[in-house]
């Protein structure tokens, strides 16, 4: 039975996390996902075209992750904003998932590679706009700072 295009990414991705929490981001390339996965050279580049390029997808699927348990959080609590984002705070620091540790992984690895720095700042945008869309527009400019420091502090805990 053929796999769908998402459901053979998403297992590429699933083998991809695996290496590269093994061997590193920087000592990983594509013929060690392709014997992770089992898959002929041709077929995972039919999806992939680089490690960079599964390693964004990855971040952006923790980030998917990240936002959906803060969203779930705000529509089952009585607390404000304010108490949620510390609960989410301390809960993040403490937490450890294979997406935690890959996001470890990467941010280790941004000093070494001007590419993994372009792509921390996209994610960082888009985590922070996310976010910033919990909040109504009028508000929005004066808590983007705030939110981005909330950012770094988090990944110093990391």
């Amino acid at each position: 039975m053929k796999m769908e295009a998402d459901e053979r990414k998403k297992l590429i991705r699933q083998a991809a996390m695996k290496v590269f929490l093994d061997k590193g981001f920087r000592n990983t390339v594509m013929n060690d996902i392709m014997e992770a996965t089992g898959l002929s050279r041709g077929g995972l580049y039919h999806h992939y075209g680089s490690t960079y390029e599964i390693l964004y997808d990855i971040m952006v699927e923790g980030n998917k992750y990240r936002e959906k348990i803060i969203y779930d959080e705000m529509n089952k609590t009585s607390l404000d904003f304010s108490e949620v984002l510390s609960e989410i705070i301390l809960e993040k620091m403490l937490y450890q998932s294979d997406y935690v540790s890959i996001y470890a992984v990467f941010l280790q690895e941004l000093n070494h590679d001007d590419k993994l720095k372009d792509l921390y700042k996209k994610l960082k945008k888009s985590s922070s706009d996310s976010i910033l869309m919990l909040f109504d527009e009028d508000v929005r400019g004066e808590l983007s700072e705030a939110i981005e420091l909330i950012t770094d502090l988090i990944n110093t805990f990391i």
